[in-house]
């Protein structure tokens, strides 16, 4: 039993000297630092797309480059490499990186090691800065209930974005999109918060906002009837001798029902070119219909359908009655007098 408890004691302590050996040893680490570019000036900005990350090897002790590796996993930014460049020039520049721009707060004993027979370099493009409205684009579907229809257009704001960065590279900027997201089964007319999509913007371009308010006029689906619409025959014929039977129709619309309450019966112009029935030889056609809307309707969108009952007007010639009994009268006179001349 004695044995037993030396030999443990003998394995506690050899392992704590072997932690003790190891603590005071100096190792080397190798990660992927991030590069920060700071105290550029505001007149200028950025125009190439540098790398994000440098590779870098650092040295210390084994505790502090594990609790520095364990830490770098969930916060990148714990070691840095800083990029100044307050005294930078216009133009395409070679920045080379050393102790100097490494930088890690909490681990002051960790050391940057310099890499053998090379530099660690970055090559930078600085440009003047200059900020423009760029058009959104809006990448976003929205459908309707069963039953319900979008009423117009999606509405968004806004619909420019003011970004700013390098010359050249706002230049190049067509369009920012939003994500793409689809909206379904909407009841009710709504607004929306849409992030953009910055994966088409260049390095360095500073948006002024990430989103954008995206407003929909979803309208539940309804029909609305209108009985004795007036047909007009319009051109240049012979107003005495034709007309159009029938005369009015039934106009039954479909449609959003907010469109359709704005609608009344004096909207509704149905008219028929005198000049088509010879064109097309026929004797009846469907009226035109146009509809005088408020300019804040869609009619593209908010009206669906538009049935007329009859669907076609028939168009008449009057027969002149009087006309026809005198040309008779006559006839008989002028065969009077010619029997009794014989």
């Amino acid at each position: 039993m004695g044995n037993i408890i030396l030999k443990i004691t003998a394995l506690i302590f050899g392992i704590a000297l072997w932690f003790l050996v190891i603590s005071q040893k100096d190792f080397q680490l190798k990660l992927d630092a991030p590069l920060q570019f700071v105290k550029l000036p505001e007149s200028m900005a950025v125009a190439s797309k540098p790398p994000q990350t440098l590779p870098i090897t650092l040295e210390g002790k084994s505790w502090d480059l594990i609790r520095l590796q364990h830490q770098f996993k969930n916060k990148p930014n714990v070691v840095s490499m800083i990029v100044d460049l307050q005294k930078a020039e216009l133009g395409g520049t070679r920045i080379h990186l050393d102790s100097k721009n490494f930088v890690a707060p909490s681990f002051p004993d960790v050391r940057f090691v310099e890499p053998d027979n090379q530099l660690l370099f970055i090559d930078l493009d600085l440009d003047t800065r200059i900020s423009r409205n760029v058009p959104i684009r809006p990448n976003i579907q929205f459908n309707a209930a069963q039953g319900y229809l979008l009423a117009d257009q999606p509405h968004i704001t806004p619909e420019e974005l003011k970004v700013s960065g390098a010359r050249n590279a706002l230049t190049r900027i067509i369009d920012i999109p939003t994500d793409s997201i689809i909206f379904d089964s909407l009841y009710s007319s709504q607004k929306f918060n849409v992030p953009l999509d910055f994966s088409v913007l260049p390095a360095f371009v500073n948006p002024s906002d990430s989103t954008i308010q995206v407003s929909v006029n979803i309208q539940k689906m309804d029909t609305k009837s209108f009985s004795g619409v007036p047909v007009n025959l319009i051109g240049f014929y012979d107003k005495a001798k034709y007309y159009l039977d029938p005369d009015t129709v039934s106009v039954e619309i479909t449609g959003g029902k907010q469109a359709l309450d704005s609608i009344a019966a004096s909207n509704i112009l149905l008219v028929l070119e005198y000049n088509r029935f010879e064109i097309e030889d026929v004797d009846s056609l469907p009226p035109t219909v146009k509809l005088i809307l408020p300019p804040e309707i869609n009619r593209d969108m908010a009206i669906k359908a538009i049935q007329i009952k009859p669907e076609k007007i028939k168009l008449q010639k009057k027969v002149d009655k009087p006309a026809e009994q005198s040309a008779a009268t006559a006839e008989r006179t002028a065969a009077t007098e010619q029997e009794k001349g014989k």
